[in-house]
């Protein structure tokens, strides 16, 4: 019991500097990488670059999701193993498509999409919760947040990898977020040979 107890104790203090913007050790993120519920496919080989598509992420319509898009884009890219299509290609496609991107959820339209951005995956995240804790009633700008990333292989519609983050952040709304997508994307980071 006093193993598990430090090992939260790790999670939380790593999360606490990684939404402040501290440097945390490596150890401290293998820690929470490691108990970040996460699964990676066999069939995702990270031995070689990845072209991937960042769809635009979802939820609420009150979540700010311009900020969430770029951090999900920079914590993709500091992976080692995903480059990027340009997120205004993305945008164009999307735009010319029609498609809306509550219709981003579905693995077959991700993937179509991605094919035509001529992308091997595509990558969606998913906004599940943003909260003011009320613990925390003399700091207004406190905010948790709970994600979902999932990448699907635009060849065969398969979940390549599929991860949920979770951040926290006195900072606001959008530092709450971005730390959840990198806390989402540590094991992916770490399986691609990235500290």
């Amino acid at each position: 019991m006093k193993c598990k107890s430090l090992t939260v104790l790790a999670l939380f203090v790593g999360l606490v500097f990684t939404s402040a913007g501290c440097v945390v050790s490596p150890a401290v993120m293998q820690q929470m990488a490691a108990s970040q519920p996460h699964s990676i496919s066999p069939n995702f080989d990270l031995s070689r670059m990845w072209r991937v598509a960042v769809m635009p992420p979802t939820g609420s319509a009150d979540v700010p999701l311009d900020n969430l898009y770029d951090a999900a884009q920079l914590a993709a890219m500091r992976t080692g193993k995903l480059v990027l299509v340009d997120r205004a290609e993305v945008e164009r496609l999307l735009a010319e498509q029609e498609f809306s991107y509550s219709g981003l959820v579905d693995p077959s339209t991700a993937a179509r999409l991605g094919k035509l951005l001529g992308a091997e995956a595509v990558m969606l995240v998913n906004v599940t919760r943003l909260e003011h804790d009320e613990f925390f009633s003399d700091n207004p700008n406190q905010r948790d947040a709970e994600v979902f990333v999932k990448m699907i292989s635009v060849q065969t519609a398969e979940v390549l990898y599929y991860s949920q983050g979770q951040g926290s952040s006195f900072e606001g709304a959008p530092d709450a977020l971005s730390g959840a997508v990198q806390v989402a994307l540590m094991p992916l980071q770490q399986a691609g040979g990235q500290r």
